[in-house]
């Protein structure tokens, strides 16, 4: 655990675009950071347009299948 980290390291990630010859910085998630809670059971939540505008599925099931 880094030093300026303070509480539990929930969750490290390394991203590659391609297929491992390259990766990104590590991000760290730590149990005291400010996490906004899931708006839906659907995980990695949908960040397709169709979603992020409320008329795709993930929208459906928040609002009980009335999204527009």
């Amino acid at each position: 655990m880094d030093k300026t980290e303070k509480g539990q390291r929930l969750m490290s990630m390394r991203v590659s675009h391609d297929s491992g010859r390259t990766w990104s910085a590590e991000v760290v998630v730590i149990s005291s950071d400010p996490l906004a809670p899931l708006l839906t059971s659907t995980w990695p939540p949908c960040q397709c347009l169709r979603c992020v505008t409320g008329s795709g599925p993930a929208a459906a099931r928040l609002t009980g299948g009335t999204a527009r």
